[in-house]
């Protein structure tokens, strides 16, 4: 099984962003996120200068969709993107034109469960045909812990991940059990996100 290993880029600022997707990637770094914050500061233009700058990257721009399903996956896929999120939450309608749309173009859905409360919603996301299914706990919430859930979700023929507060202890928990993670305020908040990377790919077993 490949593992997969993102920089969450939750940033405002598209220049502070590049520094440290720079750092990470000169540690080994090969998949970045696009975060929220940056996307809603800076808009598409984000992905557009991020896959100029690292061409080579597989970019997932987190985009959170609850509504246009198609529009935005043919925003975030057009710019370079490589995988977009749809919200678990969102009706029905607005993920499977998502997923038309971004399998049209050579790209995935990644389904964000933030929010979700119903646990019977996942089978729902699998039969839809999404091709991701990211267990994340947000920043208001706290740090992933819902370890029980991967286990539930194994085998299901997504790919899974989980995303929240991951770090270099808690990674060493989750690898092997999962497909990819989001690693964000372990690098950009460290005062050097190079050493810091290094340290998660270590731990991940990747380098």
């Amino acid at each position: 099984m490949i593992f997969e290993v993102f920089l969450s880029l939750d940033l405002v600022n598209l220049n502070k962003a590049l520094l440290i997707a720079q750092a990470a990637i000169s540690a080994g770094f090969k998949q970045i996120e696009v975060g929220t914050p940056l996307l809603k500061s800076e808009g598409v233009r984000a992905v557009r200068v991020l896959r100029k700058e690292f061409p080579q990257l597989t970019i997932f721009v987190d985009t959170k969709t609850m509504d246009t399903g198609a529009l935005e996956a043919k925003l975030a896929i057009e710019a370079g993107g490589n995988i977009m999120s749809v919200m678990a939450v969102a009706p029905d309608e607005t993920i499977i034109s998502a997923i038309k749309e971004a399998s049209d173009l050579g790209g995935e859905v990644l389904a964000d469960t933030l929010g979700l409360k119903d646990l019977s919603r996942l089978k729902e996301l699998v039969e839809m045909g999404v091709h991701r299914i990211c267990l994340h706990k947000g920043v208001d919430e706290g740090v992933f812990s819902d370890f029980d859930l991967i286990d539930k979700l194994r085998g299901s023929g997504v790919k899974l991940g989980v995303a929240g507060g991951i770090n270099e202890e808690s990674i060493v928990k989750v690898k092997g059990a999962v497909d990819f993670v989001m690693v964000g305020r372990a690098i950009t908040k460290s005062s050097d996100p190079a050493a810091a990377a290094r340290r998660i790919l270590k731990a991940a077993g990747l380098i």
